[in-house]
């Protein structure tokens, strides 16, 4: 499989919204929650999602952000040829 810049459009966009709702993390939950977040980006993803409401941190851009990036990803793995052999 050949690698193409654009299969990581999609990761590049998912990597920084997903800095940057670590970041709200470390600022609303403190240093212990901040650092499991950054071990475990699943949890700053489901943290983010259970928060996007909060008026307060303003997470409803970079989650959508990340949610776009993991499917643009996905639909342009697929779409050079990626999906299987």
């Amino acid at each position: 499989m050949e690698f193409s810049a654009n299969m990581g459009i999609g990761g590049v966009l998912a990597f920084i919204a997903g800095i940057w709702v670590l970041i709200k993390l470390f600022q609303k939950e403190g240093l212990l929650k901040g650092i499991l977040g950054f071990i475990c980006m699943l949890y700053t993803f489901i943290w983010g999602l259970q928060n996007m409401k909060n008026e307060d941190l303003k997470l409803k851009t970079p989650m959508y952000i990340w949610i776009g990036g993991i499917v643009l990803g996905i639909i342009i793995n697929f779409a050079m040829g990626g999906g299987g052999e």
